[in-house]
């Protein structure tokens, strides 16, 4: 890499760290939390560098003749709009199918311990707090069988429906 791309990269990176240090200070500084400094330094980073990204890309489509993408699809979408009828890799499948089951597992449990932890003789409205529990379990339940059908590598053949 040459000096000056090197220089230039350099003087970025500084620009935005004292960009966030700004934000976060001036978040703290309003009283609210600095998560939400480091949250909008983040979307705010996101949105300059898409829209730089967007300009450089258009830049290059007009010179080849073609027309570039709608500004905010190529924003949310900078690889072209996603491809809903391709199949995701069985590598994925499993990850996400691991990552339900854990999270499921993890809202049947606290339904089930709010459920059988909790003084029904002391609680004011029992019902309500019933339905919470049933709410939290069943959302888990939801995760289980999304999981379930996650990780059934039995691909089925696709019916040729168009």
């Amino acid at each position: 890499m040459n000096r000056r791309l090197c220089f230039a990269l350099t003087a970025y990176l500084a620009v935005w760290a004292v960009v966030v240090a700004g934000i976060i200070y001036g978040t703290a500084q309003a009283g609210y939390s600095a998560w939400l400094g480091v949250g909008a330094a983040f979307l705010l980073f996101a949105f300059v560098n898409g829209s730089l990204a967007y300009r450089a890309r258009a830049r290059q489509l007009r010179l080849e003749g073609n027309e570039p993408p709608p500004y905010v699809r190529y924003l949310f979408f900078p690889q072209g709009s996603p491809k809903w009828k391709e199949e995701a890799p069985r590598f994925e499948h499993l990850l996400v199918g691991i990552a339900s089951a854990l999270t499921g597992m993890f809202f049947v449990f606290c339904g089930v311990a709010l459920a059988f932890d909790a003084e029904w003789s002391r609680i004011s409205q029992p019902l309500l707090v019933a339905a919470v529990c049933i709410v939290v379990a069943s959302i888990g339940v939801a995760f289980l069988y999304l999981a379930w059908r996650l990780l059934a590598f039995g691909r089925r053949s696709r019916a040729n429906v168009a």
